[in-house]
């Protein structure tokens, strides 16, 4: 017990002394400082780097796992709220996962919030057939549609030569659309005359395309379409045999122009489709007509086709023979 005290009772020993810092120049003390403090910095620069590029990693994994899924559910297109939806991702980290896969030959964006998937099998490519996905984009834009003029003829087994675009109707303005070496052109049309529209299967679904009657039509209707009459005269040798009589007759008073009907039945007559036009002539009697040119670029001067008040002013020459 009395050790016990004096132990409490003797003096404590002395606390140890720091030791003197190396820096005997305040400077030197003030530039080590530094040197720490952008150590640290780079370091925590690092650290959030590595956690953003795993975060990056991360969002491209899964960006991709979706895509293939769409893929092996047979489908080939997707919107950027499906994507988002799916990923969990959000703003420029779902676009930049996107770009990833775009860089990769996973993705290609078509429009704004619209992208395609790409297999293995058309990754070389770089662009899928529009058949494969006209139908969902003009879903994703809400409008009706059809696959018409050239393209349309090409579906009927009459087109002389692969359009240079692929020719779509819509009731909306739309700018030409080119992707990876695929142009997509769309043409205003403000009815679309659900009856003459037919469904066609694609690899990846079904389409719309007009009929040869609406089809011919058209060519003829919109100039942009087919450039040329030579042209439509060829698409005509062929798309005759396909053509229906009595529905040719009911585009007269379905929201279609006489002039262009009559230049139609003109044209259908010279490449030797005689036999489909008779219906249509009989129509056309009781709607008023007056007289067109057959080019209604060129003066209307030449020889006048009065069973069709056609003033046939050019030389239509068909490339193949009718």
């Amino acid at each position: 017990m009395n050790e016990c005290v004096r132990r409490l009772q003797a003096p404590s020993p002395p606390l140890p002394i720091a030791p003197k810092l190396a820096f005997d120049d305040p400077e030197d003390f003030r530039s080590n400082c530094q040197l720490q403090t952008a150590h640290c910095r780079l370091t925590l620069r690092l650290a959030y780097c590595n956690g953003m590029r795993y975060k990056a990693r991360m969002s491209v994994q899964s960006a991709r796992e979706f895509v293939r899924g769409c893929l092996g559910q047979g489908r080939y297109s997707f919107t950027l709220k499906e994507a988002s939806e799916a990923t969990g991702l959000k703003g420029q980290a779902l676009n930049m996962a996107l770009q990833r896969l775009k860089r990769d030959g996973w993705v290609v964006p078509f429009s704004r919030g619209f992208y395609l998937a790409l297999d293995v099998q058309h990754q070389a490519a770089g662009m899928l057939d529009p058949e494969w996905f006209v139908d969902d984009w003009a879903g994703f834009l809400g409008v009706d549609y059809y696959v018409g003029g050239l393209s349309a003829a090409a579906v009927h087994g009459a087109a002389h030569q692969r359009p240079v675009a692929f020719q779509v109707f819509m009731p909306r303005n739309v700018r030409p659309i080119d992707r990876g070496g695929v142009r997509v052109a769309v043409y205003c049309k403000k009815d679309i005359p659900v009856d003459s529209v037919e469904q066609r299967k694609s690899p990846a679904g079904y389409f719309r395309v007009s009929n040869p009657e609406l089809t011919a039509y058209d060519v003829l209707a919109y100039p942009r379409c087919c450039p040329s009459l030579d042209l439509a005269a060829t698409v005509f040798v062929e798309l005759g045999e396909s053509i229906d009589p009595s529905r040719l007759a009911k585009l007269v008073g379905a929201n279609a122009a006489t002039a262009v009907l009559q230049r139609v039945g003109c044209l259908l007559d010279r490449t030797g489709w005689e036999e489909k036009t008779g219906e249509l002539h009989t129509a056309l009697q009781a709607v008023r007509q007056s007289w067109r040119p057959m080019d209604s670029r060129l003066p209307a001067k030449g020889k006048k086709n009065a069973r069709w008040q056609v003033v046939e002013n050019a030389d239509v020459q068909p490339e193949v023979e009718a």
